[in-house]
């Protein structure tokens, strides 16, 4: 009980010494509503009910920059699938595909001459230099090219090498890749081209199918590599998880 009991006694005899002395300034205390320490950014807080406060757990989420498609920029995506249009103004051919070019070289545009409704028919390419790609209001994309229908019947067929070889826009988008270094994925979800053919941009997901962010990221589309050229290929992404957080957000409304 002594051992309780003396500091109780000498901060009693301590006030009464204060009290006796009549000085001016008073005794400074520990304010019963503030903390007594303060503690890191990364800690829990008890609040005054008892309950954790998180709120200095919450990471700050860094304002990613806009990109907006240049002049003469187009989505491939949108490309597929359109009609060309020939120099009577009618429908010549539909634009079956973007084959992408070797090394950064322009690509071509692989199209489908006859058949219904862009079914069956033949398959050609068509060099961008050949066409003309105009957008309207909306960014949609009309291609107009200076031939009829009987221009089309000496351009080379396309036969393409292999399966799955990723030479086809089609074929890389909707591809997972992984990226350096890290087990991490994303999916590869459109290409950005440019009027003249050049594939300048690959727009990609935040995480594989898009599942840890809707967003959807523009990176240089060199920093992607087929690891394969076969059947067995395999897409790379060269960047790492933190270069991929830096990546501007297409904002293509």
């Amino acid at each position: 009980m002594k051992y309780l009991i003396a500091p109780v006694s000498a901060a009693a005899l301590m006030a009464a010494l204060a009290a006796c002395s009549g000085a001016d300034t008073p005794v400074e205390t520990a304010d019963s509503h503030s903390s007594a320490y303060t503690e890191s950014a990364d800690a829990d807080r008890v609040m005054a009910d008892g309950t954790v406060d998180n709120t200095a757990l919450t990471e700050t989420v860094m304002a990613r920059p806009a990109y907006v498609m240049a002049a003469g920029e187009f989505k491939a995506s949108d490309l597929i699938g359109d009609n060309i249009v020939g120099a009577n103004g009618e429908t010549i051919a539909t634009v079956a595909d973007v084959l992408i070019g070797k090394d950064m070289s322009p690509s071509q545009i692989v199209f489908r001459d006859g058949g219904i409704l862009g079914v069956a028919g033949d398959l050609g390419t068509l060099p961008f230099s050949a066409v003309q790609v105009k957008l309207d209001a909306d960014g949609e994309p009309t291609i107009f090219a200076a031939l009829v229908d009987e221009s089309l019947e000496g351009v080379a067929e396309f036969e393409q090498d292999g399966a799955d070889d990723y030479r086809l826009a089609s074929e890389l988008i909707g591809t997972n890749a992984e990226l350096a270094v890290t087990d991490t994925y994303t999916r590869i979800t459109d290409l950005i081209i440019s009027s003249d053919g050049s594939v300048k941009h690959a727009v990609v997901t935040d995480g594989m199918s898009g599942v840890a962010s809707a967003d959807r990221l523009v990176i240089a589309f060199d920093a992607i590599t087929v690891v394969q050229g076969d059947s067995n290929g395999e897409v790379m992404v060269n960047m790492t998880p933190e270069q991929l957080k830096t990546a501007p957000v297409l904002n293509d409304a």
